[in-house]
């Protein structure tokens, strides 16, 4: 007794203190290895949920007409934002890892489930409904750990890393799954998606866990609110709506031009994870304004290349080098101004406001681009999104020089 006493103390000790033999950026020799193993199952973990990129075509054929799709993609959104909102509580009480495999069960148990239920839009919608509030808790509980085993020395740096493999899961999973889908059918397709996710869930277990706040915050997530959350929480919500385009219909409109998607996905998930791995620990002292501005800039860039290459495929591998580029930047440097300054303890409460603005852009703008892609196209669609990142960047520029001004004074 006395030594699983002494045992959680040290590894309570482990979340707050780095300790002397640490490799470079983490607070001890074991949180290199979690988080390792962390991101390994996050990354397959994604790899099942990006396979959602082809649910607009699985839908279509089973029968439903644009509208219905638009709303079984949307309504991902309800779940996701009430589940990202209270993640943070979630995670308060069982632990920041206990969420994250709760998460992974539900990811992977909810598109799973596509296979017996997309012929029906009830049904289907109950399928969305356990994948979104997968989804809500996931990434939130999953940086919540990670931020918790890195020290501040290149902490922008490993959680871009971090964050990346998730993202390089786009590479991966809708590109295996349109062949699989195509040669094989849906049935094949759900079941080679499954996989990654059971293995994702079984290299969590052995991680340490997070200690617990001693004052839970519980729901109250604005008990840590600052007066520059506005920027970062509207700024992840336009990148959120971008990439959420990007997740829902570009599959769509690419098979429409007859261009394979992979142009697009590979090129994207390639430039972000080669910048986030070469690049990222460059910028960590450049104003975060001026880099998640320029972040924008570059995702609007890649969306007004691909609407600019109509049938022609070889823009589309530039708008997703530019896409991809931008995108990473935006992320890890938002999530890392939520956390400034605050103790890991005290973290999954700006983390669920965050990934609630991104989730609402990611999930719930569907059914509005829907609207526009059956009245105007999604080449109309793809300079509207682009508009609100040119005009966010704007924004986030004017807010970097105003500052400086007055710092001056």
């Amino acid at each position: 007794m006395n030594r699983v006493l002494r045992r959680r103390r040290m590894d309570e000790k482990a979340d707050t203190e780095t300790h002397p033999d640490a490799a470079p950026g983490f607070i001890d020799e074991r949180a290199r290895g979690e988080y390792i193993r962390l991101g390994a199952g996050c990354f397959l973990v994604a790899v099942t949920n990006a396979h959602s990129a082809l649910l607009a075509i699985v839908f279509a054929r089973s029968g439903y007409d644009l509208h219905d799709i638009g709303l079984l993609l949307s309504v991902f959104a309800l779940p996701v934002v009430l589940s990202a909102l209270v993640s943070g509580a979630v995670a308060d009480r069982l632990g920041a890892l206990q969420t994250v495999r709760l998460a992974m069960v539900l990811l992977t148990i909810g598109f799973f489930s596509f296979e017996v239920t997309r012929e029906s839009f009830a049904a289907a919608t109950a399928s969305r409904v356990v994948q979104g509030v997968g989804q809500g808790l996931f990434l939130g509980s999953s940086l919540t750990y990670t931020q918790g085993r890195l020290s501040p020395a290149r902490f922008v740096y490993l959680l871009g890393i971090f964050s990346s493999l998730m993202v390089v899961s786009q590479a991966l999973g809708p590109p295996l799954g349109a062949y699989v889908l195509g040669t094989f059918g849906e049935r094949a397709m759900f079941a080679v998606a499954a996989i990654p996710g059971v293995v994702g869930l079984a290299l969590t277990f052995g991680l340490r866990p997070l200690a617990k706040p001693p004052l839970s915050p519980g729901l109250n997530l604005f008990s840590v609110w600052r007066p520059h959350f506005p920027e970062p929480i509207w700024a992840v919500f336009v990148s959120g709506a971008m990439s959420g385009f990007t997740l829902a219909y570009l599959a769509a409109a690419l098979e429409a031009r007859t261009i394979p998607i992979a142009c697009f996905f590979v090129a994207s998930t390639a430039s972000l994870f080669a910048s986030r791995f070469f690049a990222l620990r460059y910028v960590e002292e450049i104003d975060r304004r001026v880099l998640i501005a320029s972040g924008l800039t570059l995702m609007s860039l890649g969306f007004v290349g691909i609407a600019l290459a109509h049938a022609v495929w070889w823009p589309v591998i530039g708008g997703g080098i530019l896409f991809g580029t931008g995108y990473s930047l935006v992320y890890p440097l938002l999530s890392a101004w939520m956390s400034e300054g605050l103790d890991p303890s005290r973290r999954a409460g700006p983390q669920a406001l965050l990934n609630t603005s991104f989730n609402l852009g990611l999930f719930a703008t569907p059914y509005p681009e829907t609207i526009l892609i059956a009245r105007f196209g999604y080449d109309a669609t793809l300079y509207v999104l682009a508009g609100f990142g040119f005009a966010t960047a704007l924004l986030l520029v004017w807010r970097s020089r105003r500052l400086a001004r007055v710092n001056v004074v």
